[in-house]
């Protein structure tokens, strides 16, 4: 391992716009470098990034995202990493690139290993199931294998055909998962395709403690409604934003390694599980790397936008504005004119039913009790006394919302800061289970990739997607 300096080509400090190109490095707008192996370095940002997702993808596989020690010790961990990971002084050190291979190798066996312990959902069966499980396996064996032979594109490609397939085969075997969230998104779409209000529709629960109205913003609705009209489940919207956004991910960066992070991000333990509980994250995070994609590229329109469609997901979603906000080149006025939007787009809901769009969009979440099985500190505080869970959770997000932003001011990345903000969340959250925890680990590998730019671009030429 060592630090990065002006005559070293296997990783140079960004910062400097001087400094000599890998060779092989062709300018912003040109075709993708493919410098020779001997050159590709991994920062050890990146590095960190990939063991911290490791970790947080055992520790939710380990119980399906919910609570126990074990899974509470590897998301501490995990989170101690990615902090340490979204530090600057990381982002100049980079591991040889054999040592670069052995990570990538070492990451991928974890994927396998894993699609052999932790397989399939909860109410998949017969053939569909047998299907979904053996193509989740092929995928990690076959990204492995493509990886050790540093075929690494070649095992997103692999991974998003076999994942993809496999994704679509739980879904067959479950037309009908016993949770709230399906039942939910699916009479949401239903209605709103027949003009009813989102907020006026109720339904039967399958298991008690089931929420019986729609619990979100209006967009997840608004979204995922063409994907029932045109397959009567709304999960093939959410598994083509996972497969979007496993695109986006290995795109972010110029560096050849970044389709590794992609990959990772599809092979997560139990990736099956979440589009069969229907969990709304993956449109969350296909958002967030689209608005991070266009806040670097200084397109403040489309960011604008973006945070506006942001803000009409999930209640959580509102912690990423102050990010947002504090990114140069954006600022407040635009920050205000997202949320604007947002609230206009909303707002004809709010007329129709102001005290049930109220107590189901804002209340509900707000009074939810919390829960023993969540994958947080919230309880063990909260056993203590009363109040300390609530205090963890409001100096704990305060100084995370503190430190991002100012990094971000000084030019540090949009997606660590958001990354490890959400991983904060998380951990003092009242409720953190699998979808949540997933979402982080998503932002952390897209961080992980970013950070790829430093041993291949400088600072001044933004990496594109395409």
């Amino acid at each position: 391992m060592r630090r990065s300096s002006s005559s070293d080509n296997s990783g140079t400090r960004a910062t400097n716009p001087g400094l000599t190109r890998p060779s092989g490095y062709v300018p912003h707008g040109g075709p993708l470098p493919s410098p020779p192996q001997e050159e590709l370095p991994l920062p050890l940002t990146s590095a960190l990034c990939i063991l911290a997702c490791l970790l947080i993808g055992t520790a939710d596989a380990l119980t399906h995202g919910q609570y126990s020690l074990p899974s509470l010790l590897l998301v501490l961990m995990a989170a101690a990493i990615a902090w340490a990971a979204s530090s600057h002084s990381f982002a100049t050190i980079v591991l040889p690139p054999s040592r670069a291979r052995l990570v990538v190798a070492i990451a991928f066996l974890d994927c396998l290993l894993a699609a052999i312990r932790f397989r399939g959902g909860l109410y998949g069966t017969g053939v569909p199931l047998a299907i979904s499980i053996a193509l989740v396996i092929a995928a990690a064996a076959a990204a492995l294998l493509a990886a050790t032979l540093g075929l690494v594109n070649q095992a997103l490609l692999i991974s998003i055909v076999l994942i993809g397939g496999a994704a679509v085969a739980m879904i067959i075997s479950s037309p009908a998962p016993l949770i709230d969230t399906w039942e939910m998104l699916q009479a949401a779409a239903r209605g709103l395709l027949a003009g009813h209000n989102l907020y006026t529709q109720h339904w039967r629960p399958h298991l008690p403690g089931q929420a019986t109205a729609y619990g979100y913003f209006p967009g997840p609705a608004v979204v995922l409604a063409p994907f029932y009209a045109l397959f009567r489940d709304v999960r093939y919207g959410i598994l083509l934003s996972t497969l979007t956004s496993a695109v986006l991910i290995a795109r972010i960066s110029r560096h050849p390694l970044a389709a590794v992070f992609g990959t990772l991000f599809l092979l997560y333990p139990y990736f099956t599980f979440s589009i069969e509980q229907s969990w709304i994250e993956p449109i969350t995070l296909l958002t967030l790397l689209l608005l991070a994609w266009s806040l670097r590229r200084h397109k403040t329109g489309y960011a604008t936008l973006l945070l506006a469609a942001l803000l009409t997901f999930q209640q959580y979603s509102l912690i990423f504005v102050p990010l947002v906000a504090a990114s140069k080149g954006f600022g407040i006025r635009r920050t205000a004119l997202s949320l604007a939007l947002s609230a206009t787009f909303t707002l004809p809901w709010v007329i129709a039913t102001p005290h049930l769009f109220f107590h189901a969009a804002i209340l509900y979440s707000l009074h939810y009790v919390f829960a023993y099985q969540s994958l947080s500190l919230f309880h063990l505080l909260a056993d203590l006394t009363g109040g300390l869970g609530y205090v963890a959770l409001v100096l704990g997000m305060l100084l995370a919302l503190t430190i991002s932003m100012v990094r971000i001011r000084k030019d540090a990345s949009f997606l660590m800061g958001c990354s490890v903000t959400l991983v904060t969340l998380n951990l003092f959250n009242k409720i953190s289970r699998f979808n949540e925890w997933e979402l982080a680990a998503g932002l952390i590998l897209a961080a992980g990739a970013e950070a790829l730019t430093l041993s291949t671009l400088r600072e001044d030429i933004p990496p594109p997607y395409s």
